[in-house]
């Protein structure tokens, strides 16, 4: 096992309420290894209306 450093930007989903935030991150993150710590270091607004929002989220992940 290795651990990985990784900064990865995430389209948050319109649909996606503050209280599911934490979750669906998780699960992003998932997808890239097994999350050991992460934190969202910046958010961007896609759109010139700030309908779409994207996250930079920084994360350590374990790689088997």
């Amino acid at each position: 096992m290795k651990l990985k450093l990784l900064e990865v930007k995430l389209k948050l989903p319109k649909e996606i309420p503050i209280e599911g935030l934490r979750p669906w991150i998780v699960k992003e993150l998932i997808k890239l290894g097994d999350p050991l710590r992460w934190s969202i270091s910046s958010i961007k607004s896609l759109e010139s209306n700030e309908t779409s929002n994207q996250l930079v989220v920084e994360a350590v992940v374990i790689i088997p």
